[in-house]
């Protein structure tokens, strides 16, 4: 069984929202400002209908803005844009509440938390999909260094969740596909046991999930 968050929209322009099918989702690292974290978080907040890919093509431009996307805007790309080493899911989380966002709570969760604790964040990445919610992951690489992305939907049998779908800002997505980076999940050995599968098949390290961002209606 294959579980994609219902927001989601194929269209000729790639994967949209429903009933804004002129604003496809993922973004490429490139095309704006900010570390790997900042895109999935924006393609996060996409998805949430706070802000509009529209907007973020026009970040200091034409188009009206609310307040809250300009707060957005300002915090991510004025103060901490092109943040070479990334951002911790807490420093996300500890901007996105204190800014004030009415329509939005963000949690995350890291290594020291009962979700990671429980299946090293398996159960609740699936349990956050099954509500139609996407979920931030960050995963480290066995050989260093880490990345963030964005979960959509996943693939399970009888025996539980063994894939779990991404939107990945270091990659292209293909128009005809809901994501373009795969979690497989238990497939090595030791504290690094995932794999991660993208269209570079001579990059495909042994991961671990390392620590969750959720953003849920207020």
């Amino acid at each position: 069984m294959i579980k994609i968050i219902q927001e989601l929209f194929l269209t000729e322009k790639g994967c949209c929202i429903k009933n804004r099918t002129d604003n496809p989702i993922h973004i490429k690292q490139g095309d704006i400002d900010g570390a790997c974290s900042v895109y999935s978080l924006m393609m996060y907040l996409m998805i949430m209908k706070v802000i509009k890919r529209n907007q973020l093509n026009d970040l200091y431009n034409t188009i009206k803005k609310s307040p809250d996307v300009e707060n957005i805007f300002h915090e991510f790309f004025d103060k901490h844009g092109l943040v070479r080493d990334g951002f911790y899911f807490t420093q996300l989380k500890k901007i996105l509440n204190r800014i004030s966002i009415d329509s939005i709570v963000a949690k995350s969760f890291a290594e020291d938390s009962d979700e990671f604790k429980k299946d090293g964040f398996i159960k609740q990445i699936k349990s956050t999909l099954d509500t139609d919610t996407p979920i931030m992951v960050g995963i480290d690489y066995k050989g260093g260094g880490g990345h963030a992305v964005l979960a959509i939907g996943y693939e399970a049998d009888k025996d539980g969740i063994f894939n779990i779908f991404c939107l990945d800002p270091a990659y292209d997505c293909n128009p005809t596909s809901y994501w373009n980076m795969v979690i497989t999940l238990n497939t090595m050995q030791g504290r690094y046991k995932h794999q991660c599968l993208t269209s570079n098949p001579y990059n495909c390290p042994a991961i671990k999930i390392s620590e969750t961002l959720l953003i849920t209606n207020n």
